[in-house]
């Protein structure tokens, strides 16, 4: 059968409806994957909860992670079925649609639930970093984690910010629609950045410490690499900063890259919770223990 005649539009803007129908793709993907992970943490912690009590305070903190992660799902899905679907005659075509509805309530409960579920892991992992660096001193813990838990504390600004800007349309706020959203993304990430580093940074020290204390089974479980990859959630921030790089040289691919760092960061996050369900995390005791 020949193909269509008519032709779809700029190259430019099919290349990146193409992606955009793919993120939501990858987004299901993520989304099943915390749900095997949510269920596998939730029967470890349930079983555990009477053995620590951060345990069912991370019963809740997952629930709600898996709450949120459900209103996104279920919102990027209705809004792929009325971009491409429902409103594919929609003049200029699919994208026009979805720049067009950027401020219904649903493209606005999309992006709250996305930036609340981004917010509160980000946190989780701050909370981990000075946790990390506890065993040094509390001040050094302190120290280092004041800047990434500063730039996370006013994140929340540039997404204010959006919202306005999605629904004053006519306002000059909305000019930079955009850049608002994207000032929240470089700031979460960022901050995950460094505190990645600062936890990678931190556990290597500790793995180099604990050589020569290996018959410690905790200090085991810190001298090896997974361990470490996992406790740091490195590959959440590769794959943040390089959304943060194809987004600044305008690439469509970004599209791609949104939706793969928040379901990387959801995944890392209940990695990181099935370690502490096992008393296998990172504790401010830790460095004492390997020290013993």
């Amino acid at each position: 059968m020949a193909p269509y005649s008519e032709s779809p539009g700029p190259a430019s803007r099919v290349t990146l409806e193409r992606y955009f129908l793919a993120a939501d793709f990858i987004s299901g993907v993520g989304y099943g994957a915390q749900g095997v992970l949510y269920l596998i943490c939730i029967h470890y912690l349930w079983s555990q909860r009477k053995a620590r009590r951060i345990n069912k305070f991370m019963l809740a903190y997952i629930t709600l992670l898996f709450l949120l992660s459900t209103v996104l799902r279920v919102t990027l899905a209705h809004r792929t079925q009325l971009v491409f679907i429902e409103n594919r005659n929609f003049p200029g075509g699919p994208l026009e649609y979805y720049e067009a509805s950027l401020g219904g309530a649903l493209n606005i409960v999309s992006q709250a639930a996305g930036v609340a579920q981004l917010f509160l892991s980000e946190l989780f992992m701050v909370w981990r970093c000075w946790v990390v660096w506890y065993s040094v001193s509390r001040r050094a813990a302190y120290a280092v984690t004041f800047l990434p838990a500063f730039m996370l504390v006013v994140s929340p600004s540039g997404v204010a910010l959006y919202f306005f800007a999605t629904v004053h349309l006519n306002s000059p706020v909305a000019v930079h629609i955009t850049a608002w959203i994207l000032i929240h993304y470089t700031l979460v990430l960022s901050a995950n950045a460094i505190t990645t580093g600062l936890i990678l940074a931190r556990l290597i020290a500790h793995r180099r410490a604990v050589r020569m204390t290996l018959a410690t089974p905790h200090a085991k479980e810190y001298a090896s690499l997974i361990s470490m990859l996992v406790e740091s959630a490195v590959f959440y921030s590769i794959i943040g900063v390089g959304y943060l790089i194809v987004t600044g040289m305008g690439s469509p691919i970004r599209e791609l890259l949104i939706d793969a760092t928040i379901s990387t960061q959801q995944i890392s996050g209940y990695l990181i919770i099935a370690r502490l369900a096992h008393g296998r995390e990172w504790q401010t005791s830790t460095m004492s223990v390997a020290r013993s």
